[in-house]
């Protein structure tokens, strides 16, 4: 007779519990796709333990601050520690990683308004980032301060179930690249993109002739989905950052990224988040410093260094870097560099003297009026009456005028121009005119003819109606 059964029951359970909890370390460990760059920072940080000068973020970071640069130009060892899509508590996760085996004199965050859109830590920055941090303690910590913005305990537990090997090959990359580093990269390196390499300390360098013009063409319209005023919750992860730094010996400065001007441009409330965060450093005490704002003799415009809306290609990268580099030697010796940014929004606006991209619509005569049209309603729902009416627009700041021409352009190539160079917005014709055919549209900002045009072109359907 078993006297005692509440005790077996009881050891069972706990059997069962470990070998769960040792079952799905080992499947969210090497069971899971793994991404290598990110693997090999991780792996270099952890392996260094000279950084002088950290900077921390997302891919914005891994792909524009050229470390070995910053190292030769400043005398600091420089180091990347980056994960892509990463926000603030993959920032202080990698920031307490580094912090084990490194003593930083500075610590750089690099942040973006994609950064603050949510206090919501992205699950494929967690999957990059958590099976790689050493300390138990910091892992834990992370999985909760992802968890406690959006309480997907199981889905943030069982990351294998997302993100998991596909492959043979997958768990092959992923053991290798987790024991064996950067035997696995040189392995691996002759199938990928031959347009990136890792060049150390974090930095990846993109070399492509491929470049955003289309996407922003294209995609780039007018945002409404996104919130650019701190939130609370950015706010307190912030000051906790701030803690974190002093607390490990290192001073912290915060960088705002130059997204591309077509962003600026194109989203509502894009520069309120630059003012907000910018106003919480000033409080805070921490040194801010908004690259969207530097002036021509500083950093030129890096527009065309963009290959997709994010990311810039290397040439960028070494402008941005060597910039910082200028901004942060003069800044830590005592030097005023405040006359390198534009002082505030406005003069920073009347400086963009152009436009990034147009584009067209046919009107509706059924649909809702939008009120951002730059149209009397009542001329354009009377002219839709009897013809077929197209509308142009484009992103430009509010104290310039565009100027608009309409051509019709040809399979060959050629444009037949049907309304020259003006200020309406608005090409109307005879119902069906222009079915089948593609109708573009130039764009330019009227007494800055010398900073270049911009095209969008709509093809029409075989009925437009």
């Amino acid at each position: 007779m078993n006297k005692h059964p509440n005790l077996r029951r009881a050891v069972r359970l706990c059997i069962f519990l470990l070998g769960f909890a040792l079952l799905l370390a080992f499947a969210n460990t090497h069971l899971i796709q793994t991404d290598t760059i990110a693997r090999l920072t991780l792996h270099e940080m952890q392996q260094r333990d000279d950084i002088e000068l950290a900077f921390v973020g997302s891919s914005i970071v891994r792909d524009h601050f050229n470390a070995p640069l910053i190292t030769q130009e400043t005398g600091l060892n420089a180091f990347c520690a980056t994960v892509p899509t990463a926000s603030m508590p993959a920032s202080i996760a990698l920031t307490k990683e580094m912090f084990l085996t490194n003593d930083p004199q500075w610590i750089v965050l690099v942040t973006e308004p994609y950064n603050f859109e949510t206090v919501r830590e992205s699950t494929e920055a967690q999957y990059k980032l958590m099976p790689f941090l050493s300390d138990p303690a910091n892992r834990l910590d992370y999985y909760l301060r992802t968890t406690d913005e959006d309480g997907y305990y199981l889905d943030r537990l069982l990351m294998f179930r997302g993100f998991g090997a596909k492959s043979i090959s997958d768990v092959i990359k992923t053991v290798g690249l987790r024991h064996f580093p950067e035997k696995t990269y040189a392995r691996l390196r002759e199938d990928m993109d031959p347009t990136v390499s890792y060049q150390g300390s974090g930095f990846l360098r993109h070399e492509t002739d491929e470049r955003a013009d289309d996407a922003i063409r294209t995609v780039v319209r007018e945002y409404t989905g996104y919130h650019y005023e701190l939130f609370d919750g950015s706010r307190e992860q912030l000051a906790l950052y701030k803690q974190l730094c002093e607390e490990n010996g290192a001073q912290l400065m915060v960088v705002i990224y130059p997204n591309h001007t077509a962003h600026a441009l194109a989203e509502p409330g894009f520069l309120d988040y630059n003012d907000s965060l910018m106003a919480f450093c000033q409080e805070m005490g921490v040194p801010c410093f908004n690259f969207s704002f530097a002036r021509p003799e500083l950093m030129p415009r890096l527009d065309a260094y963009f290959f997709d809306l994010y990311h810039m290609v290397g040439e960028g990268a070494d402008i941005l870097s060597r910039a910082f580099c200028r901004v942060f030697e003069a800044y830590t010796a005592g030097e005023d560099v405040s006359g390198w940014f534009y002082p505030n929004r406005w003069a920073y606006l009347d400086s963009i003297d152009f436009t990034t991209n147009a584009w067209i619509t046919f009107f509706d005569p059924d649909a809702p009026w939008n009120p951002a049209l730059e149209q009397d309603e009542a001329r354009v729902r009377e002219l839709a009456r009897t013809q077929d009416v197209f509308l142009a627009d484009c992103n430009h700041t509010a104290i310039y005028t565009p100027a608009y021409k309409f051509v019709l352009r040809g399979a060959d190539g050629s444009e037949t121009l049907l309304q020259d160079y003006g200020v309406d917005t608005l090409y109307a014709c005879e119902p069906g005119a222009l079915d089948g055919q593609t109708l573009r549209v130039y764009a330019r900002i009227q007494g800055h003819e010398e900073t270049g045009e911009v095209w969008y072109d709509l093809a029409i359907p075989a009925q437009a109606r």
